[in-house]
């Protein structure tokens, strides 16, 4: 019985120095119930309201902003031949003047009193040997406002164009002070490839006018000077437009209405001027 205790203790002490020797044995899990829920995400403040179809500022960066049209530029030392009557120097050649000396260009300046298209029919392949032109502006029409039969006039406003020679060319017709008889759509339609510049369709008017109640004076003549630079620079073409072998002076082509009889589609200066004005715009 003595021997039975004393192998009991025994054994338990062996059990009591294994447990030492292993390490205590680890603490249970603690339950579900134990472990904290995490804590909820803060609200974020609500995004401030944008007025409808307003762009974000990505957005805003994104957009593809408008392409500003290229400045009015020619190389220095271009020659611009003008050839006129009378109405060319009303003011008008004389406001034209600065203009062309800001950009170097060597502007002469041919004008008659009295003169006509078949006036200068006879001269210009001669001027444009001798001045070798970039860009010629011819002012003629004034004279032959009230003339009986336009047609007739038809071959000397084309032997004109014809003598340019292809050059860039602007015919600019005179701002009427009485209905014509239709010298300026003979010239409207008989001009190209020369570009057409309707002055009563592009010139703000009335024009103020010389004692003669004819001619602009020199008001009215920079009031046309500049409408027609307006024009005459936003239809340059520019140098990245142009093919290499262009003229410095090359101009857009011209859009089908510009040469188009005004007798075959009528319409007034007003409609026309707009019809412009929209195609500047675009």
């Amino acid at each position: 019985m003595g021997r039975e205790i004393w192998v009991r203790r025994w054994a338990l002490a062996g059990v009591a120095a294994a447990g030492m020797a292993c390490g205590a044995a680890p603490a249970p899990p603690p339950s579900p119930e134990a472990v904290p829920a995490p804590a909820a995400p803060e609200a974020s403040a609500p995004a401030a309201a944008r007025p409808p179809g307003a762009s974000t500022p990505a957005e805003a960066a994104a957009a593809p902003t408008a392409a500003a049209p290229p400045a009015f530029e020619v190389p220095p030392n271009t020659a611009v031949l003008h050839v006129g009557d009378s109405f060319a120097v009303a003011g008008f050649a004389q406001a034209l003047r600065p203009r062309m000396q800001e950009h170097r260009v060597r502007y002469a300046v041919k004008a008659e009193t009295s003169s006509y298209t078949v006036t200068w029919a006879s001269r210009m392949e001669l001027l444009v040997a001798n001045y070798q032109p970039d860009l010629v502006i011819i002012s003629l029409g004034a004279n032959e406002v009230e003339n009986v039969n336009p047609p007739a006039h038809a071959g000397a406003i084309r032997r004109i164009v014809k003598a340019i020679g292809g050059r860039p060319c602007v015919w600019v017709s005179p701002p009427l002070w009485r209905k014509d008889t239709g010298i300026i759509d003979v010239i409207r339609t008989n001009s190209a490839p020369c570009r057409f510049f309707d002055s009563d369709a592009l010139v703000p008017g009335p024009l103020p006018r010389q004692k003669d109640k004819i001619h602009p004076n020199e008001v009215g003549g920079a009031r046309w000077a500049e409408a027609f630079w307006s024009w005459l620079t936003a239809e340059h073409l520019p140098a990245g437009e142009a093919a290499p072998a262009h003229s410095p002076w090359a101009l857009r082509p011209s859009p089908p209405e510009e040469h188009r009889s005004q007798a075959e589609a009528p319409e007034s200066a007003a409609q026309r001027g707009e019809q412009a004005s929209e195609r500047r715009a675009e």
